[in-house]
């Protein structure tokens, strides 16, 4: 069914650029070494930034571990996300990160904070640029309520709040409820953190876009910041598929389709995209990997 999916999304995709292949043809695109290389040093600053959000997690539950060590389980536990449904990247990451003297259970809790502050700090960022997209912002002034959900997100991180819902789906899961909760200055603090590493990651989309064609201008910026945190979001919805693959690239497709003033023009860009993040992603595994047996540390096998 994963694999079916996956293929109408391409279908489709594939589809309109079949059907805009002549304007794909003569689009203006003009490779630039300078904006690729930007895009891949701040896709290397947001994956760095998620590691050690989860790090930073662990310290203040009072199990710090490794710099080193600890980014090698974070970098090495994503390459699971290509397993469908994510379960071997968390159960992964607890297996691996347990040498360090970190119990099952913090682990799991952690891993859970990761994603609920994750999903937060995603969701704030797209809230705060969606009334700058000029397209949404022309066609109703109502797009200005949505900067009302950055402080509900943040009053909905309060320990009592999140306490309730972790626990209940703790529950539903036969595990056992959670005894301590990160203190609500440590929460805020942290979703402010992904906020700045989700704009970094939006800005590398902006980046790749201007890599492949001189036609991108600063008016496409808030156009990536949506982008970027909400392909994120669809794909953890969908989180049956491996690393959002089709997702991904079905959400940049419909949103960039405005900045590449074609659908077909976009859609091909969100194929590349996926091709070229999905190289960054392994070689960024590859060299913390190879960073830490050089430095003679003790990853798991």
């Amino acid at each position: 069914m994963q694999a079916i999916i996956i293929a109408i999304v391409f279908y489709f995709l594939g589809r309109t650029i079949v059907h805009d292949w002549q304007g794909i043809k003569d689009y203006d695109w003009n490779f630039s070494l300078p904006w690729l290389l930007a895009s891949l040093l701040m896709l290397a600053v947001t994956y760095t930034g998620h590691a050690s959000g989860w790090l930073l997690i662990l310290w203040r539950f009072k199990h710090p571990v490794p710099f080193l060590p600890g980014f090698y389980v974070w970098a090495k536990s994503l390459l699971a996300r290509y397993v469908p449904g994510n379960v071997l990247m968390v159960v992964g990451r607890i297996m691996m990160i347990e040498r360090y003297n970190v119990p099952k259970r913090v682990s799991l809790t952690s891993i859970a904070y990761e994603h609920v502050l994750l999903l937060a700090s995603a969701t704030i960022v797209l809230s705060i640029s969606l009334p700058f997209w000029t397209t949404l912002r022309e066609k109703s002034d109502m797009v200005w309520l949505l900067l009302l959900i950055p402080p509900l997100a943040v009053i909905s991180l309060h320990p009592k709040i999140i306490g309730t819902v972790g626990n209940f789906v703790f529950t539903k899961l036969k595990r056992e409820p959670i005894e301590e909760f990160l203190s609500f200055g440590s929460v805020i603090a942290l979703t402010f953190y992904y906020c700045c590493f989700w704009m970094t990651g939006g800005t590398a989309l902006f980046a790749m876009a201007s890599a492949v064609t001189p036609q991108i201008t600063l008016e496409a910026l808030p156009v990536c910041l949506v982008s970027f945190p909400l392909a994120w979001i669809v794909s953890v919805a969908a989180f049956i598929f491996p690393s959002g693959i089709g997702i991904r690239e079905g959400v940049y497709a419909a949103t960039l389709s405005g900045v590449f003033g074609s659908e077909g023009v976009a859609s091909a860009f969100a194929i590349l995209a996926r091709f070229w993040w999905t190289l960054i992603e392994i070689t960024f595994v590859v060299v913390i990997m190879g960073m830490v047996r050089l430095l003679h540390q003790k990853p798991d096998s």
